[in-house]
C-alpha cells in the first residue's frame, strides 16, 4: 500500500486538503467505504477509529501489513 497514493485518493474524495483535520462522522463513513471497497474492512469499536485522514492512512497501512 502508497501511504502517499492513499492520503491523495482520500484528501480528493473529501475535497480535504490537511490531512490533519478532525473527520465528521459522514466524512468517516465516506473513507470507511472508500477502504472496504479496496479489501480493508474499516469496522471496530468507534472508539478507535482514526479521527483524520492522515490516520486512516497510517491505520490502512498498518492493516494491509497485518494481513
Amino acid at each position: 500500500m502508497n501511504p502517499a497514493a492513499l492520503r491523495a485518493a482520500l484528501g480528493s474524495l473529501l475535497q480535504e486538503p490537511d490531512p490533519h483535520r478532525h473527520l465528521d462522522s459522514l466524512e468517516v463513513v465516506v473513507i470507511r467505504a472508500h477502504l472496504t471497497e479496496h479489501g480493508l474492512p474499516a469496522d471496530g469499536p468507534a472508539e478507535d477509529r482514526p479521527r483524520t485522514i492522515e490516520g486512516w492512512v497510517t491505520w490502512a497501512v498498518r492493516h494491509s501489513r497485518a494481513s
